[in-house]
């Protein structure tokens, strides 16, 4: 389906006019027909609509932004769907963003870069309570309507983003401007991430400038990573001082050194608590600013110009005599080798210091996978350099590894489990399959390690798959239609090997008028063996069927291989059609030995055949989810009666999804 002016999504918005364009939306302004209320929608673009785990995620997340009712907060009013269309309906605010505001008028007033910032906190303080953390806070996402009121979007939406992870590349999400250092990390984010960025935002609105500019978006991080900003009243003398410690402790790199709340921050801008005094380095940064207030005009006046040279002289004699002293003392400060701490466990490390009369500083503390806890990862001053007595240097200790809890996955479908396993920052291990009478097909049986067991960040669960039961009963299929046989076969695992169409006028076209193996034969799931006969009308049996028609059949193994690949090689096959009109002689096949369960690295053929249904020219795209990942391994596009034909190789537990035109027609489990 396209989106353009005119059309009426789910019945009920129709599109108006297209607002923005993002790198994973488009925004458009839309009326909601049944109460002509003027909204906003956000439509995903079709590569990401095409991505099943990315859509639940961020359903899942959109969801939760509905719940979210506050003045300050863009309202989502619903999510959904229409056709392969997924998108989110909100409030319409009118005016612009602030980034668009700062760009046109520069720098903010005080007073009213303070009015935004709280408005802002309000609205992360609500959400941190709903357990909502908006990840993606920057000026783009603040929109300011012509009334002065101060709205912020997306909240929640980031989360779903940052999923990407399972058929899209990874990519760095958000602003890298406004990134705090434990999202340039890939460390987790909390609460005191959005008053990082936030602290970001209220920089560029005092200063009309962002506090870490580079080349690069890697350059950008690494400085939010390792430097301190430049205080906004170098920038911008004008910052009073207490917006500037507000600032800075927003920005301070640990996050544990910031404030506890937005709520916290709040009241700082309101002028009701100086939490900002208390920051380890806001109070040093800002201490040299306060200068003496100048005297006043009447006081000025009755000085006189002796009196002022006087002073000046006085002034500029004592300061010289004590900057001489004060450079004397620093040059006949004895200098210290710098000694080597990387690597040494942090008591160790600081009594190194001591006896080398340093002062030493622990400045971020961060898991790490190969340096063992409470060890030093980095110095700041390298080794044998020489130091002043007394200069502080910083050092980076180890966490150690960071771990995580096992989710329960039992029960769960492979998408649905490695979901959770990606909100865990866990990852799918090996996938073994095996009969079982109980549990649906394509469902966890079991897992390894269990669930609520301890374990590093990122390692690999070991996932057990439900085939089914070792042996099915073949349905009953004739009279149904071809999309009902084919959904009570995939209920029981089963796959058709081979489709035939017949001519007649006594049967409506797209009716089961013959099956092999008969109903009641007892069949192994993926067995491949099937052949279902379908009418057609007189002299349409090589005409484009209705809809797609797709065939799945088990291959003898050749050799292995280390990743899913498509033989022959993904061209798109023109000329063939639907099979010859054949009636195939009904056979039942004897009951079957059930065979081994697979396991982890089993190499595995399939032959995918899919006929492209009426309409205009189609893509088809098949998709292979298996132990080595997803992968696509044929993309093409087709004209209506084309057959695709390809050999899809793939190791252990599989699953080969269709699509067309980037809807999902079926998946295979064989």
């Amino acid at each position: 389906m396209t989106v353009a002016v005119g059309t009426v999504l789910a019945g009920r918005y129709e599109i108006l006019d297209r607002i923005a364009d993002g790198g994973m939306s488009t925004v458009y302004r839309a009326r909601r027909q049944p109460d002509g209320l003027i909204v906003a929608v956000k439509v995903l673009r079709p590569q990401y609509a095409a991505d099943r785990e990315f859509i639940e995620r961020f359903s899942r997340e959109a969801r939760a932004a509905e719940a979210l009712r506050h003045p300050n907060i863009v309202q989502v009013f619903e999510s959904g769907r229409d056709g392969d269309v997924h998108f989110i309906a909100m409030e319409y605010v009118e005016g612009s963003d602030l980034k668009g505001h700062v760009r046109r008028v520069g720098r903010l007033d005080p007073a009213d870069a303070e009015r935004i910032a709280m408005a802002v906190c309000e609205a992360l303080d609500y959400a941190h309570r709903q357990g909502i953390i908006h990840r993606d806070v920057k000026p783009q996402n603040i929109l300011l309507a012509p009334d002065g009121t101060v709205k912020v979007a997306d909240f929640g939406i980031a989360r779903a983003m940052a999923a990407v992870t399972i058929t899209q590349p990874g990519t760095v999400l958000g602003t890298v401007h406004y990134l705090s250092p434990e999202q340039a990390r890939g460390a987790p984010v909390g609460r005191a991430s959005d008053l990082y960025a936030l602290g970001v935002v209220l920089y560029e609105m005092l200063t009309g400038r962002l506090p870490f500019e580079g080349d690069t978006p890697v350059a950008i991080a690494l400085k939010h990573l390792h430097e301190r900003p430049p205080r906004p009243r170098l920038v911008e003398p004008s910052v009073p001082l207490r917006l500037e410690g507000i600032v800075l402790t927003a920005l301070a790199k640990r996050s544990e050194d910031r404030y506890r709340s937005a709520r916290d921050m709040a009241t700082d801008l309101a002028g009701e608590t100086e939490f900002w005094k208390d920051a380890p380095d806001a109070m040093e940064a800002t201490r040299q600013f306060e200068l003496p207030a100048p005297p006043s005009p009447r006081r000025r006046r009755r000085l006189g110009a002796v009196h002022v040279a006087g002073i000046v002289v006085a002034t500029l004699a004592v300061g010289i005599y004590l900057g001489v002293q004060a450079l004397d003392r620093y040059l006949t400060v004895p200098e210290v080798e710098m000694p080597m701490l990387v690597g040494r466990p942090l008591p160790e490390a600081e009594q190194m210091a001591r006896d080398a009369r340093l002062v030493l500083d622990v400045t971020d503390r961060i898991n790490s996978a190969t340096v063992p806890a409470n060890v030093v990862i980095s110095q700041d001053q390298p080794p044998g350099k020489r130091l002043k007595q007394g200069r502080r240097v910083g050092v980076v200790v180890s966490l150690g590894v960071e771990t995580v809890t096992v989710p329960d996955l039992a029960g769960r479908t492979v998408q649905e489990a490695q979901l959770a396993l990606d909100d865990a920052r866990l990852r799918v291990g090996a996938l073994q399959d095996t009969y079982d009478d109980l549990a649906r097909p394509g469902t966890v049986l079991r897992q390894d390690p269990a669930a609520g067991a301890t374990v590093p960040a990122d390692s690999p669960v070991t996932l057990v798959i439900s085939r089914g039961p070792a042996l099915v009963e073949m349905p009953s299929l004739v009279g149904r239609t071809l999309e009902e046989a084919r959904r009570l076969l995939d209920e029981k695992g089963l796959m058709v090997a081979h489709l035939r169409t017949v001519g007649t006028v006594e049967i409506p076209p797209g009716v089961v008028i013959d099956q092999a193996p008969s109903a009641g034969t007892k069949l192994r799931p993926a067995e491949g063996t099937i052949t279902l006969t379908v009418s057609a009308r007189p002299g349409e049996e090589a005409a484009p069927p209705r809809a797609p028609v797709i065939t799945a059949e088990p291959q003898p193994v050749q050799s292995p291989v280390a990743t899913p690949t498509a033989a022959p090689p993904p061209t798109p096959v023109l000329q063939p059609t639907l099979p010859p009109r054949v009636t195939p002689t009904p056979a039942r096949t004897p009951a079957a030995t059930p065979a081994p369960p697979a396991t982890s690295g089993q190499v595995r053929r399939t032959r995918i055949q899919v006929v492209v249904p009426e309409g205009g020219q189609q893509e088809v795209k098949i998709v292979v989810i298996d132990e080595t990942g997803v992968h696509t391994v044929y993309r093409a596009r087709h004209v209506p009666g084309d057959r695709v034909d390809q050999i899809v190789q793939s190791q252990g537990y599989t699953i080969i999804q269709v699509y067309v035109d980037n809807r999902l027609v079926q998946e295979v489990r064989p």
